[in-house]
């Protein structure tokens, strides 16, 4: 019978240390990755809780504001068109803003309310735009720009100040129906 006898047998320790110590390493570093990953999962779930918090509280927010922005009232949807008609003459009246045409628009209807619409063309001095733009942002029944077209108008003035701009409006109001 031939004995097979191992010529060094620290060698054989050492390769089943280092196998041993290599397998340690190699689960050690897979488990800190598996957490890492799961402590990643629960940082991306704790922000995505936050954003929807904020979402929550915005929404109850802008919810409460709603309830605070006034529509047109009238007893038809085109006596509400006149009452935006009449509003939007008295705000370009107070900002020299000369209207040369008023045309109401067709009237829509909306998830339950009437959407009104006008378009707008008239003459403005480039110094007024700005307050009429912001007095009609502000401008309580709410009326929204849908579109705004805006060129140099012939002007037979030198002033600078009163340099006059030609505006086309055309706008949206909402009523209750």
């Amino acid at each position: 019978m031939s004995e097979f006898v191992f010529q060094n047998p620290s060698a054989v320790r050492r390769v089943g240390t280092v196998l041993v110590v290599g397998a340690s390493a190699l689960i050690i570093l897979l488990a800190l990755f598996v957490w890492n990953f799961v402590s990643q999962r629960f940082d991306n779930i704790e922000d995505l809780n936050a954003t929807i918090s904020r979402a929550e509280q915005l929404a109850a927010s802008s919810q409460s504001n709603s309830a605070q922005i006034s529509f047109y009232q009238s007893e038809t949807p085109q006596l509400s068109q006149a009452q935006m008609q009449s509003d939007m003459q008295e705000l370009a009246q107070q900002y020299q803003l000369r209207l040369e045409v008023i045309r109401a628009d067709q009237i829509e209807q909306i998830e339950g309310n009437v959407r009104l619409a006008l378009t707008l063309n008239g003459v403005v001095p480039e110094n007024q735009l700005g307050g009429y733009l912001q007095n009609l942002a502000v401008h309580e029944p709410m009326i929204m720009v849908d579109s705004i077209n805006l060129r140099r108008a012939r002007s037979t003035r030198n002033s600078q100040d009163e340099r006059p701009l030609a505006i086309q409006l055309k706008l949206s109001g909402f009523s209750t129906q």
